[in-house]
């Protein structure tokens, strides 16, 4: 299983935290006006915040996440937060002028210590798990592959205490 938060109804244990969290993009924005090279910029304060170009020049702008997960208050909240982006952006770059064309919001789970989960359960030795939380899925889904490949195999994994569900 490697379904993200849906995948915490098959844990009899709390592994990971639930959080509702938010994004905009904008209208297109005139090329000069956009920052040099287009780089992300990720504020890792709490809450945390991020502003991308894309491919089309509009701005995606994310984060401000809340600790719950709820999606009608989420859903609600939209709006709310897509505003409070828009301001932190602002008093970021007064110099581009950008409005608001779609926001929405979304929820995601993340673990205490930042890591996956990999791995079977006690009870459930033919289901394996690699569960990569908080926006970690594509980076340790190879490591997971291989966990799992091995654990099939039966051969030992050096990865596989770290990542295991009695951490």
């Amino acid at each position: 299983m490697a379904c993200g938060y849906e995948s915490l109804i098959y844990i009899p244990h709390h592994i990971a935290d639930l959080y509702s969290t938010y994004a905009f993009v904008s209208e297109p924005v005139h090329e000069g006006k956009i920052w040099h090279g287009n780089s992300l910029i990720w504020e890792t304060s709490t809450p945390y915040m991020y502003f991308r170009v894309t491919d089309d020049n509009r701005i995606l702008g994310g984060g401000k996440d809340d600790p719950f997960y709820n999606p009608e208050k989420r859903d609600a909240r939209v709006k709310m937060k897509a505003k409070a982006l828009l301001q932190s952006f602002n008093k970021k770059f007064p110099h581009i002028p950008i409005r608001i064309d779609f926001s929405w919001a979304g929820t995601f789970a993340a673990t205490a210590d930042g890591l996956p989960y990999i791995g079977s359960l006690p009870g459930k030795p033919n289901t394996f798990f690699t569960l990569g939380f908080g926006g970690n899925g594509i980076t340790f889904s190879v490591i997971g592959a291989q966990m799992i490949r091995d654990a099939i195999l039966e051969k030992k994994n050096d990865n596989a205490a770290l990542f295991s569900f009695s951490r």
